[in-house]
């Protein structure tokens, strides 16, 4: 066992103008400074192309209903429940993907559900009756809700207060082109 009652420990303490200089340094770089305004707008940019998937995922399918009916053999009922499901879906997996990433972190999270959601597109392209379709659709919904509620987090991250009304607009703006 080392001796350390040899060792000396200096101990610095601020006098009160380098503790002001400190703290005006601290008050200077907020989170909102980490990135350069082009680097928001891009994020800003990302973020809007990545929450588009949740209605691309539900207006494209739209058109192929009847022939969905006729490959499965199925009644309306049952496909339209595969869009309705669907929705129901996005919005439980956003209460589900908020608390995840805000714990976990954007990033990682986005990326696992990226991937598992492009799994279930594909599991939805080749799926073989009406009930996978169902099941498929439903997961889809779970994993895509987490694209929407990460990118409102992350603009509400990277953004200050006085530019999130404009930047919220420029997000949303996708919406109005439907």
């Amino acid at each position: 066992m080392a001796d350390l009652s040899s060792s000396k420990v200096e101990v610095h303490e601020m006098n009160a103008e380098e503790k002001s200089s400190s703290h005006k340094k601290l008050l200077s770089t907020s989170i909102y400074h980490l990135y350069t305004p082009g680097q928001r707008r891009l994020l800003l940019l990302a973020a809007a192309c990545i929450s588009f998937l949740t209605p691309f995922t539900d207006t494209v399918y739209l058109p192929a209903l009847t022939s969905v009916a006729d490959t499965f053999d199925a009644n309306d009922t049952l496909v339209a429940l595969t869009v309705s499901i669907y929705l129901a879906c996005v919005g439980l997996g956003q209460l589900f993907w908020g608390p995840l990433s805000d714990h976990y972190g954007r990033t990682i999270v986005l990326y696992v559900v990226l991937v598992i959601y492009e799994g279930l597109t594909i599991g939805c392209i080749f799926s073989d009756s009406i009930a996978a379709l169902i099941i498929l659709r439903s997961l889809q919904g779970l994993f895509v809700g987490c694209t929407i509620v990460s990118a409102q987090a992350l603009i509400a991250d990277i953004f200050p207060a006085d530019e999130l009304g404009e930047a919220t607009g420029a997000f949303m703006v996708r919406t109005l082109n439907r």
